[in-house]
């Protein structure tokens, strides 16, 4: 199966990087090149976290939030340097790893694979496999089947069908699967992309998402919210929808699932010109 590379979103964090190595098994060229530009991204974002730390020390007017926006700055530098390729590491990565797999193409023709017995018999899973299965549901019924209390919970407040929340927070993380993360690693349990903007006190996971800007696709390095549970997030999408006056037209339609999406979208909750469409296409395809 393909990985969707635009799942790794955290692309000078650890966690992406584990997913875009998932997609380099795929050994298609596209797979390889999006791996070298996030390696060499990854690079530039330790040199120039190098170089603060080599720093004489803090400034007069140094903060905790200047040095958070200072490393959401670093970490938008270091993808658009490894986009215009001004390194040159992405170059000798790509050469390498196409060298790798054709050696590994050789080797399996080579020395084929001995027929397994007992392949009925579990394998073990590694620690680190039960660690993060939190944040994996196996099918779309599992994910639904968890976060359906929560949403018809959130529904019941909004006067919006509960199908269109779980459709909306499918969308924005994959079934569960692709939810923003910690630079540890932990989940961040928010599963509707709320930002964390100056109203937000609470934690927040600074990530590069994709953003759409007059019809274009690109990439910026956003703050998000950071919740303890995916309860919370539920709850904290019903406040955001209902303390934001813009949303006050999608709300007028809440009894219209599909017309309250599109209002929303309207309204500039997603910046993606499909948002809507990708909705309501959840909710007819899983009948939910």
């Amino acid at each position: 199966m393909e990985t969707d590379l635009s799942s790794a979103k955290i692309y000078t964090e650890f966690s992406g990087l584990h997913k875009l190595k998932l997609a380099a098994k795929n050994a298609t060229p596209e797979a390889l090149e999006e791996v070298a530009n996030q390696f060499e991204a990854f690079f530039l974002k330790m040199m120039l976290k190098q170089m603060r730390d080599a720093s004489l020390g803090e400034g007069m007017f140094d903060s905790d939030q200047s040095r958070l926006y200072q490393d959401m700055m670093d970490q938008q530098l270091s993808l658009d340097l490894a986009d215009k390729r001004t390194v040159g590491i992405a170059d000798s990565i790509i050469r390498q790893l196409q060298h790798t797999v054709k050696q590994n193409e050789k080797s399996v023709k080579l020395n084929p694979l001995p027929q397994r017995t007992n392949l009925d018999r579990p394998m073990l899973k590694m620690s680190s496999d039960i660690q993060l299965k939190e944040n994996n549901f196996e099918t779309p019924k599992d994910y639904i089947k968890t976060m359906r209390p929560y949403a018809e919970d959130a529904a019941s407040k909004l006067g919006v069908p509960a199908n269109i929340l779980l459709a909306q927070s499918a969308l924005e993380t994959g079934w569960g699967n692709k939810v923003i993360q910690h630079q540890d690693g932990q989940s961040s349990h928010n599963l509707f992309g709320i930002k964390a903007n100056e109203q937000w006190d609470g934690q927040h996971a600074h990530v590069s998402s994709l953003e759409y800007v007059n019809g274009n696709a690109k990439r910026e390095v956003s703050s998000f919210r950071v919740y303890e549970s995916y309860k919370q997030s539920f709850d904290d999408y019903v406040d955001f929808i209902k303390s934001n006056n813009r949303y006050h037209t999608a709300l007028q339609k809440s009894g219209d699932g599909e017309g309250y999406i599109k209002a929303l979208q309207d309204a500039g909750y997603a910046t993606d010109p499909k948002y809507a469409e990708k909705v309501m296409d959840i909710v007819n395809r899983e009948a939910i």
